[in-house]
């Protein structure tokens, strides 16, 4: 405290000194303190004008380099949007094409009503030329030529042939998904992965109800098929129109 008083009793000594000598160097007190006021307001001023210009600059450096990086983001994420976009584009049709192979496939598989060629009226010559147009092997031929009931061995082999197609469709169809299913939204590849359950299973309902000593019949999966399958395939149909022609619709 005595140190503080100290100086400013010194500070008011020299203030008094440099009052008297300017006194009579003949300049008023009023004087010096109006120039000292007018430097101290020219200083200031410049000094305000450069920290503010400073902190503008700054300040627009600053704002640059943020809309640089905002600029690289958005950037990065249009071109990730883009190639996902590109690759749902190339990918979605092909699975939808195998989902309607499978589909066509199965629901002739399925059918109620069936026709099959009637061999058993056939000559000899005009059934060795109709099997060997068929895909059975050499032995199941020989064995329908040499059955007492053609008819019946014709139609249980076509029909585990007809299966063993549909049921190849259906993997197919399975595999694409499976493969290309991550450029499909969620939704969308949820519905095609449960229509496809539904499907395999009518279809292994179908291919057990072959069995003439199968009884009672198995209905379940055939029921859902048509209560289920049929509105949601309609469905995924609906979605995928959506999403291939929303962007020709969509005004920019």
């Amino acid at each position: 405290m005595n140190d503080i008083l100290s100086r400013a009793t010194d500070l008011w000594r020299s203030t008094q000194s440099l009052l008297a000598l300017l006194g009579v160097a003949g300049i008023s007190v009023t004087g010096v303190v109006a120039g000292a006021y007018a430097l101290f307001r020219f200083l200031g001023e410049k000094w305000l004008t450069n920290k503010f210009a400073e902190q503008l600059e700054s300040f627009k450096s600053e704002q640059a380099r943020e809309l640089e990086r905002l600029r690289h983001r958005i950037n990065a994420v249009f071109d990730r949007t883009k190639r996902l976009h590109d690759r749902e584009f190339e990918k979605l049709p092909e699975v939808w094409v195998r989902l309607v192979d499978a589909k066509s496939w199965s629901g002739g598989y399925l059918a109620a009503f069936q026709q099959y060629t009637d061999v058993g009226r056939m000559g000899e010559r005009e059934l060795d030329e109709f099997l060997g147009s068929t895909s059975f092997s050499e032995s199941q031929k020989t064995d329908i030529k040499s059955s007492p009931r053609r008819q019946d061995l014709y139609v249980r082999l076509f029909n585990l042939y007809r299966h063993a197609d549909v049921m190849a469709k259906l993997r197919e169809a399975s595999i694409s998904l499976t493969k290309h299913g991550i450029f499909i939204v969620p939704d969308l590849r949820k519905d095609m992965h449960k229509w496809l359950d539904i499907v395999h299973s009518a279809v292994l309902e179908h291919h057990l109800n072959e069995d003439p000593d199968l009884r009672p019949r198995l209905r379940e999966a055939s029921n859902k098929l048509k209560e289920e399958g049929e509105p949601l395939f309609q469905k995924i149909e609906d979605a995928v129109v959506a999403r291939l022609w929303d962007s020709t619709e969509t005004e920019v």
